[in-house]
């Protein structure tokens, strides 16, 4: 893997002699490329990732009673590849821990991936109730179902599944990792926790469950940030500002 690194910084080295600007879509980005000298920070532009705000809410919800889910289910998902970096065993293994402490949890992972056997696995020989969609064009329409997103990942260049929850008014828990921290200000519109560690997930999803005046402040914080600075409108108009100073 560190070889693989390695190749990866001088075939960017390289290629941004030829380039006039470079745009970063996270501060954490833009911190890598400065630290592997990438370029002269000069040519680094920030310009945040952004998503269709609008197309968020208007997704119509799937009805729980589709997926098996009953009406009075604290429903916990994540949105992702079922691969090791976004580590779905991190969700499953809090999942068996949150069934314990409250008993009406179901669980959806909007997304497919190799670790999808392993996973249903677990969920199955724990008696564990899980929904997988697999590939879906609609994945809002999941995520409309949640109480709480989770996004417990290992690595992260932005992390656009935590825009598209805070969008979807939905509480956020992700790992405090890369660009993460950048996105969510802990305790004001998101939770962080610990990579690879169910326990930390466990606890920060029951806090929202038991504190609900608190949980509903916090998502209201995080719809206001979306809307204010993850816009796809704003993106756009980010770089058609940086293409006219370019062409000048």
């Amino acid at each position: 893997m560190k070889l693989k690194s390695r190749f990866y910084r001088l075939i960017e080295r390289f290629l941004s002699r030829f380039t006039d600007k470079i745009v970063c879509i996270s501060e954490a980005e833009k911190e890598s490329a400065v630290n592997n000298n990438i370029c002269n920070t000069e040519k680094l532009s920030l310009i945040p990732n952004g998503i269709d705000v609008q197309a968020v809410i208007d997704a119509k919800p799937i009805l729980r009673s589709d997926i098996d889910i009953s009406d009075d289910a604290f429903v916990v998902g994540m949105i992702g590849r079922i691969s090791k970096q976004k580590a779905p065993d991190v969700f499953i293994k809090a999942a068996k821990l949150l069934a314990r402490l409250i008993p009406t949890a179901s669980f959806i992972i909007v997304g497919d991936g190799e670790m999808r056997p392993e996973i249903e696995k677990y969920a199955f020989e724990n008696n564990l109730h899980l929904y997988i969609t697999g590939w879906t064009d609609e994945p809002y329409s999941y995520l409309k179902l949640f109480d709480v997103a989770v996004l417990p990942s290992r690595w992260e260049g932005f992390g656009l599944a935590v825009v598209e929850y805070m969008a979807a008014e939905k509480n956020v828990v992700a790992t405090r990792i890369d660009a993460l921290p950048t996105i969510i200000d802990d305790n004001v519109d998101g939770l962080l926790v610990d990579v690879d560690s169910p326990e930390d997930l466990c606890k920060k999803i029951v806090w929202l469950h038991n504190n609900q005046k608190e949980a509903v402040q916090i998502r209201a914080n995080a719809f206001k940030k979306v809307c204010e600075k993850y816009d796809i409108q704003r993106v756009a108009q980010q770089h058609l500002e940086l293409f006219e100073l370019l062409i000048k």
